[in-house]
């Protein structure tokens, strides 16, 4: 499998620079954030999944308003197949780092340690892709989309997750129990948007514990795009966050007189506003997907 070749090559650079890697499992917006732990006991990598959708099509409301499917097969079908790879990854960590364990016991796991959904709809709160994850996982997920999953009764803990605002600037204390301290999950809203389509997840963690810089790290992931002066919020952040990537789309996108996806101009906005050091596009192909994973390490 090319995703397992991919991460099995990425594996030397993660060791050695500690760095995260953010892997783009498809041309829709399905992406793993994988982090190095900052104390590492039985895992050497955290694994974040967000928004994962894989095989079928997807409809909302009604088949003739919004339809699509994967055209062109993801780099991975099934959450087997991604516990997998991740499970490769994680295995030649261990056995860089002496650890006894071996790659069938690691991979037999779940290497999945939480989901982070950004909206309700399908083609990212997807039903099918989402009960092959291991039930005990925890899941973090907009207020509609939360109630949407709580309602299958498939999942032990499922949190909506919690906004960052200006009178919220400390993103140690924004998200809920259930995370490790040194990370955070929160969402960046708009109050000109009442269905907070164009809103953002805010992924913050501090993995580099050795260093004397007080400030932290984080991810803008925007797949219909945030009004960029929104990020302004990010100003009051305490510890500051040095944005290591903004995930937005490039295509301006309406629909009748609703504009369903914010574009490139805007995105650029967001990219100066946030400080973000890398842009990296998401959403991209309507539907149809490459077979091939993007890596990234930030």
């Amino acid at each position: 499998m090319r995703l397992r070749e991919d991460l099995e090559n990425a594996a030397s650079e993660i060791l050695h620079s500690r760095r995260p890697l953010l892997t783009h499992l498809n041309a829709d917006t399905s992406w793993v954030l994988t982090l190095p732990h900052p104390s590492p006991r039985e895992r050497f990598l955290f694994n974040i999944l967000i928004d994962p959708w894989f095989q079928n099509s997807q409809v909302d409301y009604f088949s003739w308003f919004s339809k699509q499917w994967h055209v062109i097969p993801s780099s991975v079908q099934t959450i087997t197949e991604l516990n997998e790879c991740l499970g490769t990854l994680e295995a030649i960590m261990r056995s860089r780092h002496g650890s006894p364990s071996t790659h069938e016991n690691v991979k037999a796991n779940s290497n999945i340690d939480l989901v982070v959904i950004s909206h309700e709809f399908t083609d990212h709160c997807n039903r099918k892709t989402l009960r092959e994850i291991a039930s005990t996982t925890p899941v973090y997920a907009t207020k509609a989309a939360a109630r949407l999953i709580s309602s299958w009764r498939y999942f032990h803990h499922v949190y909506s997750i919690a906004t960052f605002s200006n009178k919220k600037g400390d993103w140690k204390h924004v998200s809920e129990a259930g995370i490790p301290s040194w990370l955070s999950i929160a969402r960046i809203i708009s109050n000109k948007d009442a269905m907070s389509f164009h809103s953002a997840i805010l992924i913050t963690f501090d993995i580099m514990s050795n260093t004397e810089d007080p400030s932290t790290e984080g991810l803008v992931y925007t797949p219909h795009g945030i009004n960029a002066d929104d990020l302004k919020t990010l100003a009051v952040a305490s510890p500051r966050i040095n944005v290591l990537a903004l995930l937005h789309g490039l295509h301006d996108i309406r629909i009748s007189r609703r504009q369903l996806n914010l574009g490139a101009h805007n995105a650029l906005r967001a990219q100066r506003i946030s400080g973000a050091r890398y842009w990296l596009s998401t959403r991209e192909s309507s539907g149809i997907n490459m077979s091939k994973a993007d890596l990234y390490v930030l």
